[in-house]
């Protein structure tokens, strides 16, 4: 019985396995055809043979599952992300941000600080027009006047060098507010 199997499945084994491989599911299972022809060259016995169909058939079930399942996903989503999808709730809806929302969220992500006992002032970053970043600064009375200057020329400079990595600084306007919280 096994023998005839041997002899049954290996036609298909050899003569089924395409010469130029074009997905990593098809590389997959070609190497392990490419194995289980490397094993049957060194078969002695007719169990021998069936070991290596047995081990073809294990190494063609993990490509299926890995690189095989990973491609037919990919091309589920690229199918899914071509059509336009309409958002089923608010805010699931695509946005895509201007240059200069884009530069605000980025910097104001990386230089806003709240205002701690240590230094009693706070540093944001907000879109003041399409053009414009504004560095709002609030202090108090105890303030540091020194380390909170060092700390709007770092805010400044590296707004600067961002938009100027982004070849933005031709348009890129910096402006500044800085003043005392209101008294309680």
């Amino acid at each position: 019985m096994n023998v005839r199997l041997v002899f049954a499945l290996f036609p298909l084994l050899f003569l089924g396995t395409p010469v130029l491989a074009q997905t990593p599911c098809e590389d997959c299972l070609n190497a392990s055809d490419a194995e289980a022809k490397k094993c049957f060259g060194n078969a002695i016995s007719a169990d021998d043979k069936v070991a290596c169909l047995e081990n073809r058939e294990a190494q063609a079930k993990a490509c299926r599952n890995r690189e095989c399942q990973i491609e037919r996903m990919e091309k589920e989503d690229s199918m899914t992300s071509t059509a336009q999808p309409t958002p089923s709730r608010p805010g699931q809806a695509l946005y895509v941000p201007t240059e200069g929302e884009w530069l605000a969220v980025t910097l104001r992500a990386g230089l806003r600080r709240e205002a701690s006992p240590d230094q009693p002032y706070s540093l944001d970053i907000i879109l003041a027009d399409p053009e414009t970043l504004q560095i709002v600064v609030r202090y108090q009375p105890t303030v540091n006047r020194e380390s909170m200057n060092s700390s709007i020329a770092a805010a400044r400079e590296a707004i600067r060098s961002t938009a100027r990595g982004h070849g933005w600084d031709k348009w890129v306007k910096i402006r500044e507010t800085v003043e005392m919280y209101p008294a309680r």
